[in-house]
């Protein structure tokens, strides 16, 4: 892994956490830098920290952001091969990593595809002190939309499970039970209080387009919730269309870097007379 990163000029960091009994694997694109906001990214079911490398090797995000990519429970080296399909075990076992690193004076974004996007969006609601945002890469959010594949049922049954890979067995368990994970958190989306930028694939057939967008749009809170379609896209566009996302993630980014600015005004008015004074928040200095 570090061999792959090096072919960036990255000295990528492999680090473990103690969650409750658990064993939970998160890895970083380079040291952490505590003068720069945090991306958090949450892969989807089956999935890895992996998953997320062009974007933890991006040059120009790596100058603005402390990039950290989960193993999330039950897949590649947090406790891998056992299943934990419960929403709220997920996004609490995350959480307990993404407090450590949080400073309230710089961005801090989580982003989660797939499975990922609600455990993200769950995670905002457990701790707003520790989350300036979310971004939503094809959620799988609407409980009557869940897409059952015959693939997966061979993970089910004695006879074929030799022949399914042990991550699509944890997935498939995860995937019986997310419809019901999900109507639990339906009245809660709307309780979200920091921005949500949700983006979805027009032609996603893994995670259906028109239903999860529908369901957003109905729950989420119109206050903070913006949407984009991906236009022609499926549910991989993350993965085929980072140069496209990376550019939004900054722009997020900057947005939120001038909210911080606003807030440290309002509750700092004095320093809009300090001239000279320099106040770094990551991404670019600003002079009052």
């Amino acid at each position: 892994m570090k061999k792959r990163f090096a072919k960036y000029g990255l000295q990528a960091e492999i680090h473990y956490e103690a969650y409750q009994d658990y064993v939970m694997r998160h890895l970083h694109s380079k040291g952490f830098n505590p003068d720069l906001p945090t991306l958090f990214f949450i892969h989807g079911a089956p999935g890895s920290s992996d998953n997320f490398d062009a974007y933890l090797t991006d040059s120009i995000l790596n100058q603005h952001a402390n990039l950290i990519s989960f193993d999330r429970l039950g897949y590649g080296y947090s406790e891998f091969g056992l299943s934990y399909p419960e929403i709220d075990l997920q996004a609490e076992s995350l959480l307990s990593v993404v407090k450590k690193y949080y400073n309230p004076s710089l961005p801090s974004l989580l982003i989660g595809w797939s499975y990922g996007g609600p455990i993200a969006a769950k995670m905002s609601l457990e701790a707003t002190a520790s989350c300036d945002g979310i971004i939503l890469l094809a959620p799988a959010l609407d409980p009557e939309a869940e897409r059952y594949f015959t693939a997966g049922r061979l993970a089910e049954y004695k006879l074929t499970k030799w022949m399914v890979p042990q991550s699509f067995i944890v997935a498939q368990k995860e995937k019986r039970a997310h419809a019901a994970s999900l109507a639990q958190l339906v009245d809660e989306w709307k309780d979200i209080e920091v921005p949500v930028l949700m983006l979805h694939g027009s032609k996603d057939k893994i995670v259906p387009f028109k239903p999860n967008v529908e369901f957003a749009k109905k729950y989420f809170n119109k206050d903070y919730f913006e949407f984009i379609e991906v236009a022609d896209a499926g549910h991989l566009f993350p993965m085929r269309q980072e140069q496209m996302l990376i550019e939004l993630i900054l722009e997020k980014l900057k947005a939120l870097k001038n909210e911080l600015k606003k807030a440290l005004l309002i509750f700092h008015p004095s320093l809009t007379q300090c001239y000279g004074f320099r106040f770094s928040i990551g991404v670019g200095d600003y002079t009052f």
